[in-house]
């Protein structure tokens, strides 16, 4: 098969020409749904052309298919014009701006993080700065049937349904992440060792995250001091190990919460907690609701 083009960017410290911003300045954008699927047609492109909305944050992840036409991007302080065959994939809490021509076409689906089925979002913790999959023809099939199945699962009400659209949403990640894997010039030679250090911590909170909340844990096994480790982490995220191993945490008791009939106490043992109500007192810390509230707001979203 041949290689795809990754498009991948250092992070910059301004929001392009004339734009600076500042955490405080930045809306966060919120989706009450689990998963939203649209379409990129010709009157969302002149709505977005008409009225540009000024950088913002997500709640959720965002996977773009720009299927025809071009789009510019703002990421996290640098924008790209990319070009039609192109998937753009936005992490949940990224500064972004999206941009279509006149003519692009395509389509988008948007899902908080817990919606995915007993799988780690290492598709977007791993990506750093712009990122896009640039794809030959035989690639943007495969894509395109995804789209496909996504909306036609999507359109149906039966609660069977949703669990194959999550499962279909999680082959589509993972069929991506095959992808990423295939091209290595993602990321300058400089940073090969230092990227390769974050994957391996990634992968070893996606394995231990449920018995292992320490980050002192995870450097040891890593091999490095915490301070280094946290260096590392600062390069690709913008932030704390801690903050890493918190989001995978709350992902998985999101998950639990909305999706199994386990108690909140079961749901804190299965995390690692020996006090519940310990575990209920994070949760609120970083979501700003209780686990008991969680649900019943979530479900009736």
């Amino acid at each position: 098969m041949q290689k795809i083009k990754m498009i991948d960017c250092v992070n910059g410290e301004s929001m392009g020409p004339g734009i600076k911003t500042s955490d405080a300045a930045i809306e966060f954008d919120e989706m009450p749904d689990q998963f939203l699927f649209f379409e990129l047609t010709a009157e969302l492109a002149a709505a977005l052309n008409t009225t540009i909305k000024p950088p913002h944050r997500h709640s959720y992840q965002e996977i773009i298919w720009v299927r025809q036409g071009t789009a510019e991007h703002l990421l996290d302080g640098d924008v790209i014009n990319y070009p039609a065959q192109t998937l753009l994939v936005v992490p949940k809490g990224r500064i972004h701006r999206f941009s279509p021509s006149s003519d692009c076409r395509g389509c988008a689906i948007r899902f908080r993080e817990e919606f995915l089925p007993n799988q780690s979002n290492l598709l977007f913790s791993q990506f750093t700065g712009h990122t896009a999959f640039h794809l030959n023809h035989d690639q943007a099939s495969v894509v395109e049937s995804y789209f496909s199945l996504l909306s036609s699962e999507n359109s149906h009400t039966d609660p069977y349904n949703l669990q194959a659209l999550r499962h279909l949403l999680a082959a589509f990640v993972a069929k991506l992440e095959e992808l990423r894997l295939l091209d290595t010039r993602m990321v300058p030679h400089d940073f090969t060792r230092t990227l390769c250090t974050w994957n391996r911590l990634s992968s070893l909170i996606e394995q231990k995250f449920r018995s292992e909340h320490a980050v002192s844990y995870y450097a040891a096994e890593l091999g490095l001091s915490p301070r280094k480790l946290g260096e590392i982490v600062k390069l690709y995220t913008g932030r704390y190990v801690s903050d890493v191993i918190d989001d995978r945490l709350i992902a998985e008791a999101k998950r639990l919460i909305l999706f199994s009939d386990l108690t909140i106490k079961e749901i804190a043992f299965e995390l690692g907690f020996e006090e519940h109500s310990y575990f209920s007192k994070v949760f609120k810390k970083l979501t700003g609701k209780s686990p008991s509230n969680f649900k019943p707001d979530s479900a009736s979203a």
